[in-house]
């Protein structure tokens, strides 16, 4: 019985054994088949992955083309050990072109298109810091693709706004740069694409980058013009409104910086002085932080005074009334129109002849002794002629109302047959006898002017009546104003 029972335990031990063996084995090949399983799918573009059960491998995933797969398939086939391979693998579409597209707006950055891998897709959604779920998986991508897509979408965002395309191994970008520089900068970001790929950039910019700079040219025949670069801000509109003209020609380019407050100032001031130019040209500038700067001389400005000017007045109150900012230079008019010559004068508007080498108004009334009274009494209230402070010297800006007189006498003497008294007037400032010598010799200075323009001598006579004629009280700056004139009187 003893003997029995040993051989039992003897066979059960050996069977054991056995099992224990071949279950210990199975197990060995098994890791060894997911071992070469494994390795021959770690290189895989998309990560394919494989299932091992005992010697029978199934793989799994995308495949980036047919060849792909059957360079995978071939691989498991030698793995050692292995029994069955079950294809499970999907082959990606492959397309051609291969295209990707980005455009940049006011509303941030869309893209459409392909893109090669998962990984690519994270690069690019990093980028553009969101996702970018709306490109299609698709092989047939260049290599290096990843790379410059993230490249050209680096350039795409320091742009304002922007299309970025690319088809397979050309690249384009196009797009608004707020400065050369900032278009530098983006371009800087396609330094590093690889040999092989085109690049083809279109940029423009909000700002040439140029200094604050810009030309103003006018003549009373032909109005005003702008050229060059105008600050932030500052428009033909406003210059025009500046000017006190109707309109400013020109297209100049407009800065995104600069501050039009300065320039406005000092050509509002000049606007006053236009209808004693024939032409002019003034050149303006911006530091950059808001303030002119013309240099150590200033901003240049070159004029050519309507003739009759007083050259020297009109310079130094221009001068005055600019500023330091600005240079002034101012020359008498040269290469005038014959006689008979008419313009529309820019600045007043009115329609000039050239008479006797002055731009006279045109005067379009029936002369009489009545009209001829009304029409001066009209003009002298509207318009004042103004002397140096105690002298007989017209001053800077008589030219107008002394051309206006000049056609209105010449109207009212050469077909109202009329004779004119010019009356100069003071007011009670002052040594009376003095004030009646500066009356006298401003109706003289008068006169002269007006012969000088073509009103015959014989036509007119200078009378100067001091203080003796008061239009208001002399006890206020504005009754003073009132008393000091000149005045018209026609007799038959």
């Amino acid at each position: 019985m003893r003997k029995v029972l040993g051989i039992l335990v003897l066979v059960l031990g050996v069977a054991a054994l056995c099992w224990y063996g071949t279950k210990h084995h199975a197990k060995r090949i098994e890791q060894t088949v997911a071992d070469g399983a494994n390795g021959a799918v770690a290189a895989s573009v998309h990560g394919l992955t494989t299932t091992v059960t005992g010697r029978d491998i199934e793989v799994n995933g995308l495949a980036d083309s047919a060849a792909e797969q059957k360079r995978i398939l071939e691989t498991l086939d030698i793995v050692q050990g292995r029994r069955v391979v079950r294809d499970k693998i999907k082959v990606l579409e492959s397309v051609a072109p291969y295209t990707f597209s980005a455009v940049k707006s006011d509303k941030g950055i869309t893209v459409s298109g392909h893109v090669p891998t998962e990984a690519a897709r994270a690069g690019i959604a990093v980028v553009l810091d969101h996702d970018a779920s709306s490109l299609k998986l698709a092989s047939g991508a260049p290599g290096g693709w990843t790379m410059v897509a993230q490249d050209g979408l680096s350039a795409l965002i320091k742009l304002n706004k922007g299309t970025l395309t690319m088809k397979d191994k050309s690249l384009t970008l196009e797009g608004e740069a707020t400065t050369p520089t900032a278009g530098e900068a983006a371009l800087a970001e396609l330094k590093d694409v690889p040999p092989g790929y085109m690049v083809d950039t279109s940029l423009s910019y909000l700002d040439d980058g140029k200094p604050i700079e810009f030309e103003l040219v006018y003549s009373a025949a032909d109005g005003a013009s702008v050229s060059g670069k105008l600050p932030a801000g500052l428009t033909t509109e406003a210059i025009a409104a500046a000017l006190g003209l109707d309109q400013v020609s020109g297209e100049p380019s407009i800065a995104i910086s600069g501050d039009p407050e300065p320039a406005l100032a000092i050509l509002k001031k000049l606007g006053s002085w236009l209808p004693e130019f024939d032409s002019l040209k003034l050149t303006l500038g911006d530091s950059g932080n808001a303030a002119l700067s013309g240099g150590d001389n200033g901003f240049p400005f070159a004029g050519n005074a309507s003739p009759g000017a007083d050259i020297e007045l009109l310079e130094t109150g221009l001068s005055k009334d600019l500023g330091d900012a600005v240079a002034v230079r101012v020359e008498a008019a040269t290469d005038l129109p014959p006689d008979g010559t008419s313009r529309k004068n820019a600045a007043t508007g009115e329609t000039e002849v050239m008479t006797a080498g002055y731009w006279l108004p045109q005067m379009d009334f029936v002369a009489g002794y009545g009209q001829c009274r009304d029409k001066a009494n009209a003009l002298l209230s509207k318009r004042d002629v103004n002397f140096v402070t105690g002298s007989a010297r017209l001053d800077a800006r008589s030219l107008q109302v002394i051309n206006a007189m000049t056609a209105l006498v010449m109207k009212c003497v050469q077909s109202g047959n009329l004779r004119v008294e010019v009356g100069g007037h003071t007011d009670s400032q002052g040594d009376s006898d003095f004030n009646m010598d500066l009356s006298q010799k401003r109706a003289d200075a008068v006169v002269e002017a007006l012969k000088k323009r073509g009103i015959p001598g014989d036509a007119i006579t200078a009378a100067g009546y001091g203080d003796t004629k008061p239009l208001a009280e002399n006890d206020t700056e504005e009754g003073r104003a009132a008393n000091r004139r000149v005045t018209l009187a026609f007799t038959q």
